[in-house]
């Protein structure tokens, strides 16, 4: 019994120098990239705090301190952002003259297209992979301001230093998350001051640096490598949730340092991923919205809506489209787009049709309070039939994130076909097989 309890103790002892070991460096690294982020916008939100300034100007002091930003964070490579950025500008302009129906189409052609030809032909992956995420929240942001002329929201096109101060603020720039023109704008007239808005920064700050400890020092290490495959994928998978989180708290933290995403008295309204919603999932419909909520409303907004004329089914399958460009000429994040649109797709039609003829509380999304079928929510068989769903959606997420588990060396030049099919191969296909089956059963209810 004594040996059992000093290997206890040795066990813990080791277990807490790893942490210690892996968690002090983790942490340091995380705050020395959120110091950057957060003075450069506590200087924006302190100079528009205490300096009366006029329209333009603040537009300019947004747009000068998120190029120094953008500049220190990601050396030249920047200059990309920079071409893109008044590319675009002078390509609305140009189209604007041609016609007043199509810019929203034309121009989000054409920066779909600049970003894949610079992803294949022009730079190098490793210098790709930095700026590929600031070119993404550029690209939305651009696509939106050309489809809000075509809904005829501004009174006039928005002039350079409007347009190059939305695109290239240091609250969102490299992080994200988008917001549409119209709340950038108003968030510079903001003007507050409360022991609040610190403690926000502090409370978001603290949750990134958790996360990212979590996937780098915690999720790798409570799952043994000698343990079953699907164990391996699940924790593979959470790791890179966690690294989701961290990211979503981090943009948080930028956003609020500049005041974006507040009201007047300091609540916050900043919402981009809800994790409890994705750890411990109703449905794959609910982890697609709860994933990136600004994004999901971006493509519903300005991509499902504009295309919804032309079919429901149309509009999805451009959606997913637009969704897997953004990403980038990637057959990883292509595969694994399409897949999550199709498994939702048939996981929701699939729990319609049992709730429909079980008359059970177990559709993809919660029922309303005033629910018509027979087994409410808190019955007991609701609550073991979407206790099943629940499992089998932790089961797609463990499959669908598993590749996103690779070396340094891979994640700089881009994930391959063979690296993604490799993963899926070694879990047998089983939730592209499971969804085949799930399917079945639907045209045959």
């Amino acid at each position: 019994m004594k040996m059992d309890v000093e290997d206890e103790d040795e066990y813990i002892e080791s277990t807490w120098m790893y942490i210690t070991l892996c968690g002090e460096p983790t942490i340091y690294e995380g705050l020395k990239f959120a110091k950057d982020l957060i003075i450069a916008n506590l200087i924006l939100r302190f100079i528009i705090q205490f300096v009366s300034l006029p329209h333009n100007v603040r537009h300019s002091l947004s747009l000068i301190i998120g190029s120094f930003l953008l500049y220190y964070s990601i050396g030249p490579a920047f200059f990309w952002t920079v071409g893109l950025t008044s590319g675009s500008y002078l390509s609305i302009i140009m189209i604007s003259f041609l016609t007043k129906k199509w810019r929203g189409l034309i121009t989000g052609t054409l920066v779909i297209s600049f970003l894949l030809c610079c992803e294949v032909y022009i730079v190098n992956p490793k210098m790709w992979q930095q700026i590929r995420g600031v070119q993404m929240i550029a690209a939305m942001k651009i696509i939106s301001v050309a489809i809000e002329l075509d809904r005829d929201l501004f009174k006039q096109m928005i002039n350079p230093i409007e347009f190059g101060g939305y695109l290239l603020c240091p609250a969102n720039s490299i992080l994200g998350p988008w917001i549409s023109y119209h709340s950038y704008s108003q968030y510079l007239d903001v003007k507050f001051l409360s022991r609040r808005w610190f403690k926000l920064i502090i409370f978001y700050l603290s949750m990134s640096m958790l996360f990212l400890v979590l996937s780098n020092c915690i999720v790798p290490w409570y799952i043994d490598e000698h343990t079953s495959k699907w164990l391996i994928a699940y924790r593979d998978a959470q790791a890179f949730r966690m690294s989701h989180y961290f990211i979503s708290s981090m943009s948080v933290v930028s956003m609020i340092s500049a005041g974006f995403g507040l009201t007047n008295d300091c609540h916050s309204e900043l919402h981009i991923t809800k994790p409890f919603f994705i750890e411990l999932p109703r449905s794959l419909v609910q982890v697609v919205i709860y994933w990136n909520i600004p994004m999901h409303q971006w493509l519903k907004n300005y991509i499902f809506k504009t295309c919804q004329g032309y079919g429901q089914f149309t509009a999805i399958l451009v959606t997913y489209v637009v969704s897997s460009l953004l990403h980038g000429w990637n057959f990883q994040f292509s595969a694994v787009l399409l897949s999550i649109g199709t498994f939702s797709y048939v996981e929701y039609n699939f729990r319609y049709k049992v709730a429909s003829a079980l008359e059970i509380c177990c559709l993809s999304n919660p029922c309303l309070k005033q629910c018509d079928h027979k087994y409410k929510k808190n019955s007991l068989l609701a609550i073991i039939v979407n206790t099943v769903f629940s499992l089998i959606t932790i089961i797609h997420l463990a499959y669908l994130g598993v590749m996103f588990e690779a070396s340094f060396t891979v994640q700089e030049s881009g994930y391959s076909y063979y690296h993604t099919i490799s993963k899926w191969e070694n879990l047998n296909y089983f939730s592209h097989g499971f969804t085949v089956f799930m399917y079945v059963i639907y045209i045959m209810m």
